[in-house]
């Protein structure tokens, strides 16, 4: 987008091109304009918080898996119990592929 920008060419054929609205790439070139490459970097804060944090959660999480090792269905209803926070199976089988790949690269190194 800075590239075609800094070709001379309008917002409307940029955002054509890319499949996005014209106030888009006018708010991206802006946000390069004042604050260069750091400005283009997403910021903290954007999305959807989650829900188990590793830094609170994951010792919950890990003694209520070991508990209920071969049905995950029960782990999760414990810890919504326990951790006073709905979640599906899906959210908790995330977390753990999360931080359990976050720790297999922590202990690699």
């Amino acid at each position: 987008m800075i590239l075609l920008k800094s070709e001379k060419r309008p917002n409307t054929a940029i955002a054509r091109f890319l499949g996005c609205h014209k106030i888009t790439v006018g708010e991206w070139v802006k946000r390069f304009e004042t604050s260069g490459i750091e400005g283009l970097k997403t910021r903290p804060g954007r999305g959807r918080r989650a829900i188990l944090q590793a830094s609170t959660d994951l010792s919950c999480v890990r003694a209520a898996v070991e508990r209920s090792r071969q049905r995950i269905g029960l782990a999760r209803a414990e810890l919504e119990t326990e951790l006073q926070k709905p979640f599906s199976v899906t959210t908790l089988k995330r977390f753990l592929k999360k931080t359990i790949a976050a720790s297999n690269e922590l202990e690699s190194v």
